[in-house]
């Protein structure tokens, strides 16, 4: 006997196994994450944005603009929402308390509740054009402080989720100056994380784009009143 004739038959072979795929990298930006349900990313990206703002601007892609817009829309929408709302209560509560007022007062105090009700309902496109008129200031005001010309989509982005800063609109009362000074400094921030730029220059591109803002609100303002009489 033979020590072939010994041996059994071999097993068969295994066939080849495919490697797996790699799992796609975590995003910067919870927000952008196709892993994260919509809350999920909106709640990490809240956290990062506001609590360490200078690593989240400086690790903040500088493509896509559509995430961040609907980000801005949803953050400053309910932040904006959030301090009508308290200002709503305040005139409220303050016609309810002075009982017996004057005429004109009582009439000042209902077309002020009047018209937050009406802001209220326009706010998801008064935001939508505050983001526009904050962007295009931020840009106009990074190319005019000297160096080279910064992309438009970039600056666009950092505004957008510099909104998150709009989060501290649900604090009673003081949520609408909270909010506007931690959006300055997120907006600072992201020009020092997004674009580079020196502390100084960051600064002076800060302070020129709010009054490039304010120019450019009143050219709008000027423009709509213009085609209102001349198209009335």
């Amino acid at each position: 006997m033979t020590d072939q004739e010994g041996i059994g038959p071999e097993a068969p072979a295994a066939p080849p196994q495919e490697p797996e795929a790699p799992l796609p990298a975590p995003s910067a930006v919870p927000w952008e994450d196709a892993g994260l349900s919509r809350l999920q990313g909106l709640v990490r990206t809240l956290g990062r944005v506001l609590f360490h703002p200078r690593d989240f601007f400086q690790n903040l892609p500088r493509e896509g603009g559509a995430e961040a817009l609907a980000f801005g829309l949803i953050v400053g929408t309910a932040g904006v929402l959030a301090c009508l709302y308290w200002q709503l209560l305040f005139y409220l509560g303050l016609s309810r308390s002075l009982g017996e007022m004057p005429a004109m007062a009582g009439q000042w105090l209902s077309l002020g509740a009047g018209a937050i009700m009406a802001t209220m309902l326009l706010t998801p496109l008064v935001m939508l054009v505050n983001l526009g008129i904050n962007s295009l200031g931020l840009w106009a005001a990074a190319g005019l402080t000297g160096g080279s010309w910064p992309p438009f989509v970039p600056v666009w982005r950092l505004t957008c989720y510099a909104q998150g800063a709009l989060a501290a609109g649900f604090l009673p009362i003081l949520g609408g100056p909270v909010a506007g000074v931690w959006n300055l400094v997120l907006t600072y921030q992201g020009l020092r994380g997004v674009l580079g730029l020196s502390p100084w220059r960051a600064l002076g591109t800060l302070c020129l784009s709010l009054g490039l803002q304010v120019l450019l609100l009143l050219l709008l303002l000027g423009s709509l009143a213009g085609f209102c009489f001349f198209g009335g």
